[in-house]
């Protein structure tokens, strides 16, 4: 049983706008910029394309993990395992300091990580800024793996119950 799970690596607001570089890429080379409208359409096509992909192998006993771009895989991170834990959910706080002549401004922000124990070893699934959007997106991991997941956000940990996280909550 191999499950393989694909993730966007661009966000959908830049995927929206793909179609503006191959508009723009062909009325360049109508103008006979053909070098400039040749780099606009394949900058279309790499946003695309361009995605993360895991595939776990139960029978086999093993995951791929890479980055799958224009048909290549780049990053590969192959590995086996013995035994499945569980997914944990943590938490990253993270902050920026901007300074200018005129004036300073922070910016702070946090994301949610879904991350898969093994044997002696992870593997971060997920990551995403909302974390309701991401237990919808680690459901599919949940129910292929047979795994509990552990929300480790709080300084009280608990089990997730998976079952009622859906799309529409």
């Amino acid at each position: 049983m191999t499950k393989r799970i694909t993730v966007p690596y661009f966000s959908i607001w830049i995927k929206f706008f793909s179609p503006v570089f191959f508009a723009g890429g062909l009325s360049l080379a109508g103008f006979g910029l053909y070098v400039w409208g040749t780099i606009a359409v394949l900058l279309g096509v790499i946003i695309l394309t361009t995605k993360y992909v895991t595939e776990i192998d139960l029978k086999d006993k093993k995951y791929n993990d890479y980055l799958f771009f224009l048909g290549l895989s780049l990053n590969k991170d192959s590995k086996t395992f013995r035994s499945l834990d569980r997914i944990v959910i943590t938490r990253g706080d993270y902050a920026q300091t901007l300074n200018t002549r005129i004036q300073s401004r922070q910016l702070n922000w946090r994301d949610y990580t879904g991350t898969l124990l093994l044997d002696n070893d992870t593997l971060d699934l997920l990551t995403n800024t909302s974390k309701k959007e991401l237990l919808v997106g680690l459901k599919e991991f949940s129910d292929f793996l047979k795994v509990g997941v552990e929300d480790r956000t709080t300084n009280q940990y608990f089990w997730i119950d998976m079952s009622r996280v859906s799309k529409n909550s």
